[in-house]
């Protein structure tokens, strides 16, 4: 079986693409849900030529969408050259082969469009196998009955017009791919337990950062550490976990951990493939929840983490609220943003303001050393 790498990811740069989005309750969670399908398509470095938004009244099992949308999209594709057409919402296999046969344009769905920007983010081995795992496990049921678009889904996977012996074929070595992946990811939970023995007998109080993406997780770590890990104003930019010391002041050290960033409704075949890094964050001693305080979404930022912390089962673990990037808003807002969530922590990544307070906040719950104001 070929490398994920090496049958799925290809060159978005420049290409083409529209945005398929709906109306949703209201116009502010409407305007969120397109603009960070947006900020998901422009991490591919796509050219967005336009974005349809359409209202969701009924769901066709065959194209999701009705005829009528089809036939207006479809004019528009063949009119402007349109390479990819990427869909806000989850497609079946049977609704994006269908689209693509219609449109005769390549149909990314959301999902589809995390794992490609998963593919071109994960560097360590590590992150390489989560998201080989996770691409095959979205792969495998789009097989059946693709014909000439299977190449097309993936990129290069296959010959022209498999017939069913073939398809056979692919799913059993996927299947097998599957299963060698799964075995990998019990080796590195192995070594991530040797890992975890070596900080508890060296007596190191752990705390893990969890957050939405592109919250400045690493920017943060980065600033409380003096370490220098890659930072990006993208989304995903961190697959691949990292642990760096941090010294919290009256020789008291701790240890902080960043982590995949969040999205709302994650797959949950993703936050399967990725448990393996996640789960750091039930060893935590201190998770620190943090959200991008210049964000319009706080409410959505709040309840994905939540979520992802009741699905890992430690939703009782102590937590510090951080807002970071409080530098991007004015003194007004900052206070009525600590008027608002009074338990939370403010602070700035990137002038540094506010980190004294947290690192002491760290030190008070860890260490119980109470710190002076």
């Amino acid at each position: 079986m070929k490398k994920i790498k090496e049958v799925t990811t290809q060159s978005f740069a420049g290409k083409r693409a529209i945005l398929v989005c709906f109306k949703e309750k209201s116009l502010r969670e409407t305007e969120e849900n397109v603009k960070e399908l947006e900020l998901l398509t422009l991490t591919l470095r796509l050219k967005i030529i336009k974005k349809f938004i359409f209202p969701l009244n009924t769901i066709h099992p065959s194209t999701f969408i009705g005829k009528g949308k089809v036939t207006v999209l479809k004019e528009f594709i063949e009119k402007e050259k349109i390479f990819v057409m990427i869909f806000e919402k989850d497609l079946t296999p049977i609704q994006q082969r269908n689209l693509e046969e219609i449109l005769k344009v390549r149909v990314i769905d959301r999902t589809g469009l995390i794992l490609h920007i998963f593919g071109e983010h994960a560097k360590s081995k590590e992150g390489k196998i989560q998201v080989e795992l996770a691409h095959l496990s979205y792969l495998l049921p789009r097989l059946t009955g693709y014909g000439i678009s299977l190449s097309r889904l993936g990129g290069g996977l296959g010959t022209r017009g498999p017939g069913e012996m073939k398809l056979e074929v692919y799913r059993r070595r996927i299947k097998e791919r599957i299963h060698k992946l799964k075995q990998k990811i019990k080796e590195i939970e192995k070594h991530r337990e040797l890992i975890r023995s070596s900080r508890r007998r060296k007596n190191f109080p752990f705390v893990s950062l969890l957050g939405y993406t592109n919250v400045g997780k690493s920017s943060l770590l980065n600033k409380m550490s003096s370490a220098k890990l890659y930072v990006a104003d993208k989304l995903f930019s961190t697959l691949d976990p990292a642990t760096r010391a941090v010294y919290l002041g009256d020789d008291k050290i701790c240890l902080v951990s960043d982590t995949v960033g969040l999205l709302q409704n994650i797959p949950h075949h993703l936050i399967e493939a990725f448990k393996s890094t996640l789960e750091e964050t039930t060893y935590a001693d201190l998770i620190l929840c943090v959200y991008d305080a210049s964000s319009s979404n706080l409410e959505k930022q709040k309840a994905t983490v939540l979520e992802v912390l009741e699905i890992l089962g430690i939703e009782n673990k102590p937590c510090l609220t951080v807002f970071n990037k409080i530098d991007l808003l004015s003194p007004e807002e900052i206070n009525i943003l600590k008027g608002k969530y009074p338990e939370g922590i403010f602070v700035s990544a990137i002038t540094g303001e506010g980190i004294e307070e947290l690192k002491n906040s760290i030190k008070e719950i860890l260490y119980g050393v109470e710190v002076k104001p």
